[in-house]
């Protein structure tokens, strides 16, 4: 049986095009599979930093009740020992700043670095990213 020269030339024209989309096809399923390892390394990422935030704010909380027991000793002092007691309230206070400032460099940086991972990735990651929310709001 003899195919007609029109039959021939459609046919001929599908399999060109089934046979052009296969390796587009097959480049979608990786890029899939690279979407899904960014969001999840991007997932623990964001993970990373809330822990390294909560901890921040835990040495705060230690350096601000440092400070508040040395208060009270000052206050309390008189004479020579409460030239002492503000000298040692001084001291921490000059410590404590530049711990925060020192912190706050590093933080800087790599804040810095994980936006610009979000920017590139899109908007709908930087929404998600539990370091753009108030501080305190937990609801997601």
């Amino acid at each position: 049986m003899r195919m007609n020269p029109f039959v021939t030339v459609v046919v001929a024209g599908c399999a060109a095009v089934i046979l052009s989309s296969v390796p587009v096809l097959a480049a979608q399923a990786p890029q899939a599979q690279e979407h899904e390892h960014a969001a999840a390394d991007m997932a623990a990422k964001d993970k990373t930093m809330m822990a390294a935030r909560a901890t921040m704010m835990a040495d705060m909380n230690a350096a601000d009740q440092r400070l508040d027991a040395l208060v009270v000793k000052m206050n309390a002092a008189s004479g020579t020992g409460k030239t002492t007691a503000t000298a040692a309230v001084v001291t921490e206070m000059v410590t404590q700043r530049r711990t925060m400032r020192d912190n706050m460099m590093k933080m800087q940086d790599g804040m810095m670095a994980h936006m610009m991972e979000h920017m590139q990735a899109g908007t709908a990651s930087m929404a998600m990213c539990p370091m753009m929310t108030p501080a305190g709001d937990t609801k997601r």
